[in-house]
């Protein structure tokens, strides 16, 4: 879905602006504060005598020395210990669908405080930044986010969007246009690919034809490299973890699994500061295998895949920007946890890539099965290419991985480090990262707990996957998994005590991957999360 012509004019004057936009059908103006509103529209004057409560909410003001067609947004408060961006976010979002209903196309959106204010230094980042510095690529993203709808839906009906938009930066620093507009945009095309295999049917977006889609978005593309491995027997080779949750798909040709890589090499390498790996867990539907789902929770599981939609997102805003302090690679293990005469069951002691013997403790617990074997790969090129890149290497895994995640942090995204990627700050610049982009992210921790909870009871086993309960009813449940990954991978032989270093931080999108509430007895909407925070971390 090709996104509407943007324009940025840097002007501290709305109505000197609007002079520069003959073609809009509509003016929308954002504000704080109410004497503001009416500062910029005084035909809004009256309407705030008359009704103490005008301005409370998005309204449509007709008699405007504006627009003959004003939309008054309130933000809401900007102020408060728990105030953050996503008061644009929110607001622009809204204002968006209400826009297209009412057929606007080319609206003009400005500000009549809002980007004027000077904030405190934040005491939400760690890096003080200022909360609302991004508030106007978050509103436009915003807006963006509003048009939007997902492959199934363009396949089947016409989608009314935007023409074109155009936002009135009334800050008093200017703005780069051209850059800003191309990471938003950048940024906003990586989400619509991750919300493209997030969001539709099991069916429509199995692991083959997630592989077809991807390879149609990335043709032409000449600095990412893309390569799909189809051979079930390669793929019971590289990825003996997964190859064993895959295994009663065999049975039915088009559920057939695929592995994604993705390669993004900095044009100048001499710029290069780190080098960044990053696993998706992209299974297309969750039936818990044998300890199958059941009492309706296997519903919402065709989202089992965002993890790996987050990741080829996030390429395609690679892709897009090409950044030179970062050389990128990527794997996506796409696979369905079916029920069949061929599931794997738990007690099997399956061997990893890693020659690591796992003990199956839950075949629920497939998820860190999946990404394991592939983030033992990426271990396994780090170390055979140091002299090549000599660079830091930071490797991540992306997942819905645990109920256990929204249970403890609600709609929020999770990301845990090991003590490399600690001492790279890498959690603290996702927090920060997301903080500014209305992606939130909460920090938690990967304690020693995590990972002697795994260790092996008997001699036959190296690692357990997982216990026999829901990760929402074991204590660290959505910790111990990233300690299971790092061991079963190998990666916890490269922690701050060894030789090589690696950093080793799990990003779990369980509950940020979807909004946290659906309408009526419908599916959540699929978010984009974490997009905007990966960007803002490791490329902007």
């Amino acid at each position: 879905m090709e996104l509407p012509k943007l324009s940025i004019i840097n002007s501290t004057s709305v109505q000197e602006s609007l002079t520069k936009t003959d073609s809009s059908d509509a003016v929308i103006v954002f504000f704080s504060n109410k004497d503001s509103l009416s500062a910029l529209a005084p035909s809004t004057q009256r309407h705030l005598e008359l009704d103490p409560t005008f301005g409370d909410d998005l309204q449509l003001v007709i008699d405007s020395n504006l627009h003959e067609r004003l939309l008054t947004v309130p933000t809401g408060s900007l102020t408060n210990d728990f105030d953050d961006v996503r008061r644009f976010k929110d607001a622009a979002y809204a204002t968006g669908q209400r826009a297209l209903k009412m057929g606007i196309r080319r609206p003009v959106i400005c500000f009549a405080d809002v980007l004027k204010q000077q904030q405190q230094p934040s005491a939400w980042t760690f890096s003080e930044l200022d909360d609302y510095e991004r508030a106007l690529e978050v509103t436009m993203l915003g807006f963006l986010e509003a048009e939007f709808e997902p492959i199934d839906v363009r396949r089947v009906k016409q989608v009314k969007s935007f023409e074109s938009l155009t936002f009135v930066n009334t800050a008093a620093n200017e703005v780069d246009v051209e850059t800003l507009i191309k990471q938003v945009s950048a940024m906003e095309a990586g989400r619509r690919v991750c919300k493209d295999i997030g969001n539709p049917d099991p069916e429509i977006m199995s692991p083959i034809n997630i592989a077809k889609y991807i390879q149609e978005q990335f043709a032409g593309v000449e600095n990412v490299k893309v390569s799909i491995m189809d051979d079930i027997e390669e793929i019971k080779k590289n990825y003996p973890l997964a190859h064993a949750v895959t295994r009663a798909s065999l049975a039915v040709e088009r559920h057939h699994p695929r592995f994604v890589h993705f390669e993004y090499k900095s044009p100048d390498q001499s710029q290069v500061k780190e080098n960044l790996y990053f696993v998706g867990k992209g299974v297309t539907y969750d039936t818990g295998g044998a300890d199958i789902k059941c009492s309706g929770h296997m519903r919402d599981m065709s989202r089992d895949k965002c993890g790996a939609a987050a990741v080829a997102g996030f390429f395609k805003t690679i892709a897009l920007l090409n950044p030179t302090k970062v050389n990128v690679t990527g794997g996506l293990a796409l696979v369905r946890n079916s029920v069949g005469p061929d599931m794997y069951v738990s007690d099997e002691v399956i061997v990893s890539r890693n020659g690591t013997r796992v003990l199956v403790g839950n075949t629920d617990a497939e998820g860190r099965m999946v990404m394991t074997d592939l983030l033992c790969e990426f271990k396994e090129r780090v170390l055979a290419n140091q002299a090549e890149y000599p660079q830091p290497s930071l490797l991540f895994t992306c997942a819905t991985l645990t109920g256990h995640a929204i249970r403890a942090y609600d709609g929020y995204g999770i990301s845990l480090d090991n003590g490399v990627a600690r001492q790279h700050k890498v959690s603290r610049r996702i927090f920060d990262a997301g903080h500014v982009f209305a992606d939130p992210f909460e920090i938690s921790t990967l304690r020693r707990e995590d990972v002697t909870c795994v260790r092996p009871g008997r001699s036959s086993e190296d690692l357990v996957s997982a216990n026999d309960q829901p990760s929402t009813m074991t204590n660290r449940g959505h910790q111990y998994p990233a300690g299971f990954m790092l061991q079963a991978s190998g990666l916890d032989k490269h922690g701050i005590d060894a030789e090589v270093k690696l950093g080793y931080t799990h990003v779990d999108i369980a509950g940020s991957a979807e909004t946290t509430s659906a309408v009526g007895w419908s599916l959540p909407r699929v978010t984009g999360s974490p997009i905007l925070a990966l960007s803002g971390a490791f490329l902007l």
